[in-house]
């Protein structure tokens, strides 16, 4: 009886595993905060799914798909990659918009925060630290940002550049900078108010931040079924609570 209660056992084990699917999504740096948070609600109401989440700049992660990198879901830092991988022909449907990106002024300074954006270019400031604009779009919106405020040519020589928009944090963190441009998402939650000042968004943008379901989903329920717990209420409150913008 006891072995035939063990293989019982054993079976329903390895029929309940058969049912847990396993999905890659890559996000882009700005949302690792908000994504494990989301990640975390998701896991709790479908324990048996694994949601394996990367998380880097979006040029830099957009490189490695189309070098053969099986993400399932392509979650960018803006609509330019994904709108890429829809003309690659790599997409199933069209992108969809989850977050709106906001930039913040951020110093362990509170005193070089209270001067707002003209302070970059006091001398107190040697290093600024914004992501590079190569890979990250929130480094794009950083430069359109300092062109706006005619600093660009002024502080240039200053700017140092993180290989994405959570290294251009740290750099801030560390004392390798004493002041950056940086996702609000990334310290709306784990910073003192005085320590950040949100960017006027008229400088930069509208940063659209979206999601595409990649070719390497299209047999993958999963894929689906998180794409849509991404857009639910539940999510959009979880955006808001680390500082993006929703729709």
């Amino acid at each position: 009886m006891k072995k035939l209660i063990g293989t019982i056992v054993l079976s329903l084990s390895l029929s309940t595993a058969s049912f847990a699917d396993k999905i890659n999504v890559f996000a882009a740096s700005s949302t690792k905060l908000a994504m494990q948070e989301i990640i975390e609600n998701f896991k709790s109401k479908n324990p048996n799914d694994e949601i394996i989440a990367s998380y880097s700049a979006t040029g830099k992660a957009y490189a490695q798909f189309t070098n053969g990198f099986q993400y399932d879901i392509f979650m960018a830092a803006d609509t330019t990659y994904p709108n890429k991988i829809v003309s690659d022909k790599n997409a199933i449907g069209e992108p969809v918009v989850y977050a709106m990106g906001v930039v913040a002024l951020y110093s362990n300074d509170k005193e070089l925060i209270k001067k707002g954006m003209e302070v970059l270019n006091n001398d107190k400031i040697k290093h600024i630290s914004i992501a590079n604009p190569k890979l990250a779009p929130y480094g794009v919106a950083a430069t359109e940002i300092l062109e706006n405020y005619g600093l660009l040519d002024i502080v240039k020589n200053k700017i140092v550049l993180g290989d994405n928009i959570a290294q251009s944090v740290q750099f801030v963190d560390s004392g390798a900078a004493e002041i950056g441009l940086v996702a609000f998402s990334l310290i709306k939650t784990i910073k003192k108010e005085e320590e950040y000042l949100l960017v006027d968004p008229s400088k930069y943008k509208p940063m659209e931040q979206a999601f595409v379901l990649t070719k390497y989903a299209e047999e993958k329920p999963l894929a689906t079924k998180f794409a849509s717990f991404i857009t639910s209420e539940e999510s959009k409150k979880i955006f808001e609570k680390y500082g993006f913008g929703v729709k």
